[in-house]
C-alpha cells in the first residue's frame, strides 16, 4: 500500500547543529514548503544531513499570522520530567502509537532530550484549535512551553526511529486530550476541545465508512436510544447475549477503546452510568482490575460528546460479538429476524412466460423510438431465446463472453463485434492497455487502425489481426443484419445505426461507471502542459468532500497528443474531465460518469435485477414504459439463514464456521473471501454474476452481504440529485422497511441514500442467487444474509447443524 504524503515546511540548507540566536534568521531564511511520506522525513532529519523543519504551511513567510494548516506536531522533551518510555505509554493507553522519535542536538548522558513526531491523518485548519491543543499538551507533558506556536521550527537531531507509519487519528488524538483534561478537573467537562471542531473541518475515510469518527447523537436520527431516562434493558439478558459484557461484569479488564465503546453503549440503559461505575470501583478495590482516572473520564466525557452507541463488535475481540452492532438492539430485537408485511403474489412460470412474450412482440412491432422499455424478468425465464430470432436489432450483452456464447445459439443470419484485440507484439498491447487506463480508447482505435494501413512498425501477423478487427466492425454498422455486441461498445460507440437496440441484461453499470484517478498526476504535470495548471490550481486547496465537476478549459487533444509516447499519467485522468461530480480523499480523486441511452431508437433493457427507479430520476427527459414480471414460482427452493451479517468484516471472523457448515457446496462470495471455502468458482463473484450458466441447476450456496464502498453511494446519489451532507451521512444498525419486510440492518439513516444502497445490495444477491436457475430446476440455493430477498422461500434464523 502506498504510504500517505503529508506537507510540511523544511530547510533548503542543512543544519547538523543549533545555531545561536543572532544566526537562526538562516534557518528561517531556508525554510521552503514539501510534501513527503513519513520515512522520507525521518531521513531528512537525520544527522549528517539534518534539515530543520516545521509541521505547518505558511503562506509565505514562517509566522504565526502566515500560517495556513499542520498535519504534524512535534513535542520537545528537554527537562528529564518523564522519560521516552512514558511518553509512548501515556499514548499507549489510548490505542495511540506517536510516529516517530528522535534525539535532539543538546541531549547528553545525563539528561536526555528527545522529540516525538506525530503525522495525522486529517489536516488541522483552525488556528484557535491548534493553540487549544498545544496549551492541552503543555500541561499534560510539561513540555517547553517555546516549542508550542504553531509556526516553530525544530532542529533535526539523530538516532531517527519510526514507530508507526500509520497515520494517528485526530478525533483519538483529541479524545486523549480532553479525557486527560476531564481526569485532572474533577471529572469536570467545561473547556474541552471537543471532536465536533475537528469534524467540521474535514471529511475523512469516505473508503472507509468513517471508521474512526464515532456518531453524534445530536447530528443524526439514533431510533434505538436516548439520554433522557434512557431505555429499560434485562441487565441478565444483556450479559447473555454480549460476550464483552459479560466479562466486564465478571471483573475482565478492558483497555481504553473497549471501555469507551462499551461506555457508549451503556450510558443509554437506565441505571448504566451508575452501573458502570460500580463495577470499575467493585474490582478495583479487589485488584482484579486498575482502571485510572482517565479510565473514569471516559464516562462524563461520552455523556457531554452525545456519541452514539460504537458497534460492539468493532472493539469486541469475542467471536461471539462479530455481529452485535449496540446493546440495546441486541436485547431489545431478534438479530435476524424477518417480518414480512406484504405477501408476494407470485404467478405461474407459464403465465409469465406468456406475458413476456406478448408484451415484448408488441414492443417490437411498433414504431416508437426515443423510448426506452424495461422487461423486470426473474433469471432463467427464456429472454436469450427469446433473442435468438429478432431480425435487424442490436444485441447487447454484458461481456465479450457472454456475446460469444448467445452467438452460438442464434437462429437468424447475424454478425458481431469482435473480441478485444490481442497483438502478437507485446509492446502494441501494452500501449493500447495503458491508453485504455488513462481514459483514451479513441487512441487506441488509432492505433489498430494504423497498424492496419502499415502506418505503424508491425509485422504482418498483426496488420491482418488489425484488418479483419475494422471489416469486423464495418459489418455492424449495417442496419438490415442482426448485431451482437457488448453493453460498452453500444454506448461508447456512434456506428450502430439500427432502430432497435435490446440490452440483454441491466446496463447501469456501463452507463454510470465511478473511476480513480491520483492528484499527483495533475499536480506533477502542470509544469509541463500549460492547460494543467488551472486543474491543479483547483485541486491544490481543496478539502476532502464532494464537488460538482468544472468544466476545465481543456482541449483534449492536445492534450493526448501532448503524452503520447510518454506514460506520464498513471490513472484515468482524461475520463475526469467528463465527469459529473467527483469525491476528492486524501490523494486520490473518485469520479462519476454518466453515459446517454442511444437516442432516436427503441430502447429495449431486459433484467433480473434492473433499479427502474434509478433509471428514472438518471434519465428524468427519458419515456419508460416497465413490465414488471419479476415475481413467478420457481421449481426449486431458496433459503435464507437470517442470523449474522456476513459482511466482508464479519466474515473475516466466523467466515471458517460457516465453510464448516458449508462443507464441499458450490459458493458464491466476495472475491477476496474464496479462500475460505472448500469450492468458489473462479469466475464467479458478487460483482460478477451476471450471466454464467455453469451452474445451472446445481446446488450452490450465497455467503455475504455485498455493501459496496460508500464513494458509489455518494457519487450516484448526487447523480440522481439527491440532497445530503457528505458529512453527516452515517450509517447505524435500525429497523427498516424495504420491498415488503421489516428487519434490523445497518443502513444509512438518509432515506435517499438508503434506497440506492439496498437496491445495489439486491441486485449483487439475486444475480447470485441467479445462477442456479432455480425457476426451472429442482434445486437448493442457501443465502447467508441478514439482508432478505423477495425471491426466498424461508427466513431461518439459525441453521441446525446435522
Amino acid at each position: 500500500m502506498e504510504e500517505k504524503l503529508f506537507k510540511y515546511s523544511i530547510s533548503e540548507r542543512i543544519f547538523n547543529k543549533k545555531l545561536g540566536d543572532g544566526q537562526f534568521w538562516q534557518v528561517n531564511q531556508s525554510i521552503i514548503p514539501t510534501e513527503t511520506t513519513i520515512r522520507d522525513f525521518a531521513t531528512l532529519i537525520t544527522r549528517p544531513k539534518a534539515h530543520s523543519w516545521s509541521g505547518g504551511i505558511f503562506k509565505e513567510s514562517i509566522s504565526n499570522n502566515e500560517w495556513i494548516q499542520s498535519s504534524i506536531i512535534g513535542l520537545d522533551f528537554d527537562k528529564g520530567e518523564i522519560s521516552l518510555k512514558e511518553v509512548y505509554q501515556k499514548f499507549e493507553e489510548f490505542g495511540i502509537c506517536p510516529n516517530l522519535h528522535y534525539d535532539t542536538f543538546g541531549t547528553s548522558v545525563e539528561l536526555h532530550k528527545f522529540r516525538v513526531v506525530f503525522f495525522f491523518d486529517s489536516t488541522i485548519n483552525d488556528i484557535g484549535i491548534y493553540d487549544k491543543i498545544m496549551i492541552a499538551l503543555e500541561k499534560i507533558f510539561f513540555i517547553d512551553p517555546k516549542c508550542k506556536n504553531p509556526s516553530r521550527i525544530f532542529y533535526g537531531g539523530t538516532n531517527v526511529k519510526i514507530t508507526s507509519t500509520v497515520p494517528v487519528s485526530l478525533i483519538k488524538f483529541i479524545e486523549f486530550i480532553d479525557i486527560n483534561k476531564i481526569s485532572r478537573d474533577n471529572y469536570l467537562t467545561r473547556n474541552i476541545l471537543g471532536t465536533n471542531s475537528i469534524t467540521a473541518n474535514f471529511c475523512n475515510n469516505l473508503y472507509n465508512n468513517y471508521k474512526d469518527k464515532h456518531f453524534l447523537a445530536h447530528n443524526n436520527n439514533f431510533n434505538c436510544t436516548s439520554l433522557k431516562g434512557g431505555k429499560i434493558v434485562d441487565w441478565d439478558m444483556a450479559r447473555k447475549k454480549v460476550k464483552i459484557l459479560d466479562s466486564f461484569f465478571n471483573g475482565e479488564w478492558l483497555d481504553h477503546n473497549q471501555l469507551f465503546g462499551l461506555v457508549t453503549n451503556i450510558i443509554y440503559i437506565r441505571g448504566g452510568e451508575k452501573k458502570i461505575k460500580e463495577i470499575m470501583k467493585k474490582f478495583n478495590l479487589e485488584g482484579k482490575t486498575n482502571y485510572t482516572s482517565n479510565n473514569f473520564a471516559i464516562i462524563p466525557y461520552v455523556k457531554k460528546m452525545k456519541y452514539h452507541p460504537i458497534p460492539v463488535y468493532k472493539f469486541s475481540n469475542y467471536i461471539e460479538d462479530s455481529d452485535i452492532h449496540d446493546i440495546i438492539t441486541e436485547v431489545n430485537n431478534i438479530r435476524g429476524h424477518i417480518e414480512i408485511l406484504e405477501p408476494i403474489n407470485k404467478i405461474s412460470l407459464k403465465e409469465a412466460e406468456e406475458k413476456m412474450i406478448s408484451s415484448f412482440n408488441k414492443v417490437l412491432d411498433n414504431d416508437e423510438t426515443n423510448k426506452t422499455y424495461i422487461f423486470s424478468l426473474p433469471t432463467a425465464i427464456g429472454k436469450t431465446r427469446l433473442l435468438t430470432n429478432v431480425e435487424k436489432c442490436v444485441i447487447a450483452l454484458p461481456t465479450n463472453n457472454l456475446k460469444n456464447e448467445v452467438k452460438e445459439r442464434m437462429v437468424i443470419d447475424h454478425t458481431f463485434s469482435p473480441d478485444t484485440i490481442k497483438f502478437f507484439k507485446n509492446s502494441l498491447n501494452t500501449k493500447i492497455e495503458y491508453y485504455y487506463q488513462i481514459g483514451l480508447p479513441k487512441k487506441s482505435m488509432g492505433l489498430i487502425g494504423q497498424v492496419s494501413e502499415f502506418r505503424y512498425p508491425s509485422n504482418l501477423d498483426d496488420i491482418k489481426l488489425a484488418a479483419d478487427y475494422i471489416t469486423q466492425l464495418e459489418e455492424c454498422k449495417n442496419p438490415n443484419k442482426t448485431v451482437l455486441t457488448t453493453h460498452k461498445r453500444v454506448l461508447n460507440s456512434d456506428s450502430f445505426i439500427h432502430k432497435t437496440i435490446i440490452f440483454d441484461e441491466d446496463p447501469l453499470n456501463s452507463l454510470v461507471e465511478i473511476k480513480s484517478m491520483s492528484i499527483k498526476d495533475i499536480i506533477g504535470t502542470q509544469y509541463l502542459h500549460d492547460p494543467l495548471k488551472e486543474v491543479a490550481i483547483f485541486f491544490l486547496p481543496l478539502e476532502a468532500g464532494i464537488y460538482e465537476t468544472p468544466n476545465f478549459k481543456i482541449n483534449h487533444d492536445n492534450l493526448s497528443d501532448f503524452i503520447h509516447d510518454k506514460n506520464i499519467f498513471q490513472t484515468n485522468v482524461f475520463d475526469f474531465f467528463n465527469s459529473k461530480f467527483f469525491i476528492k480523499n486524501e490523494d486520490m480523486v473518485y469520479y462519476i460518469i454518466k453515459k446517454e441511452l442511444p437516442i432516436d431508437s427503441k430502447n429495449i433493457i431486459m433484467s433480473a435485477t434492473i433499479p427502474v427507479e434509478f433509471y428514472k430520476k438518471l434519465y428524468p427527459e427519458m419515456e419508460f414504459e416497465v413490465f414488471d414480471i419479476k415475481h413467478v414460482e420457481q421449481k426449486g427452493e431458496i433459503i435464507q439463514y437470517t442470523g449474522r451479517s456476513c459482511s466482508r468484516k464479519g466474515l473475516n471472523i466466523y467466515g471458517k464456521q460457516i465453510s464448516d457448515e458449508v462443507g464441499g457446496k458450490t459458493v458464491i462470495t466476495f472475491i477476496d473471501h474464496k479462500e475460505i471455502f472448500q469450492n468458489s468458482p473462479k469466475e464467479v463473484h458478487f460483482g460478477n454474476c451476471s450471466g454464467y450458466d455453469n451452474l445451472n441447476g446445481q446446488n450452490i450456496t450465497i455467503v455475504g452481504t455485498p455493501h459496496r464502498n460508500n464513494i458509489e453511494y455518494f457519487l450516484m446519489a448526487k447523480l440522481m440529485g439527491v440532497n445530503f451532507d457528505i458529512k453527516n451521512s452515517p450509517m447505524t444498525y435500525q429497523k427498516i422497511q424495504y420491498n415488503g419486510f421489516e428487519f434490523m440492518f445497518n443502513a444509512f439513516d438518509n432515506e435517499d441514500l438508503r434506497d440506492i444502497q439496498l437496491s445495489l445490495i439486491e441486485s449483487d444477491l439475486i444475480q447470485a442467487v441467479g445462477r442456479a436457475r432455480t425457476l426451472r430446476n429442482d434445486c437448493t440455493v442457501e443465502v447467508y444474509s441478514n439482508f432478505p430477498l423477495y425471491v426466498s422461500d424461508q427466513f431461518i434464523i439459525k441453521k441446525k447443524i446435522a
